[in-house]
């Protein structure tokens, strides 16, 4: 394969880190009294376009890696699982006169449970797909648990709902079942996928 310049191979690294910078804004805005929980949905959203943005940018330029697999898979989990998480948790405690009562309790539990679901999701995938693009998901992918997660902790903070909802994401994240890529409606991939076929982005 032809051997691109270390600029171009490292473009798609450089989307990531917008992701990662997105989560980081999602975890900053959330600890600042004051800051609209907006700030944090829109961050979110500008995460979610550059992880599209930064699987595309590594196909268009034929610079595929193992290492670039797991650095965007540790920025989901930043962006989309513990920011999410941590934004959860407050914007439901927030609601809440009481610290100490059984609503807390289990907002508390619904974001460590979140939480533990994306870690533990992106730890498997990273072991099941051995740093190559995925064919499939096992089980709901984080970026798609936090669009509903940020979304109602955004807008239906107050919903005695927003916590089981929570955990039935958390189990979705990580209940063994296949899930195609692009819901089976799309051809998001190729039909196949094997680490030959990933060109090197940096060793």
């Amino acid at each position: 394969p032809v051997q691109r310049h270390i600029l171009v191979r490292n473009i798609p690294n450089a989307i990531t880190c917008v992701t990662v910078l997105c989560g980081f804004v999602v975890m900053t805005a959330t600890s600042i009294p004051g800051v609209s929980p907006q700030v944090s949905f829109f961050a979110t959203i500008l995460g979610l376009i550059a992880d599209v943005l930064d699987g595309t940018a590594a196909r268009r330029l034929h610079c595929k890696s193992s290492f670039g697999a797991t650095f965007d898979q540790l920025a989901d989990l930043t962006c989309f699982g513990i920011g999410p998480a941590i934004f959860f948790t407050r914007q439901c405690l927030d609601q809440q006169a009481t610290m100490f009562s059984t609503r807390n309790l289990l907002t508390l539990a619904a974001g460590y449970s979140y939480m533990l679901g994306s870690a533990f999701r992106i730890s498997r995938e990273l072991i099941v797909h051995r740093g190559v693009r995925p064919l499939y998901f096992v089980g709901i992918p984080t970026n798609l648990a936090c669009v509903f997660l940020v979304s109602l902790a955004t807008f239906c903070p107050e919903s005695a709902l927003l916590p089981p909802v929570t955990f039935l994401l958390s189990f979705m994240m990580v209940m063994p079942v296949h899930i195609p890529k692009g819901l089976g409606l799309l051809r998001v991939t190729d039909t196949s996928v094997t680490a030959a076929s990933c060109g090197k982005r940096s060793e």
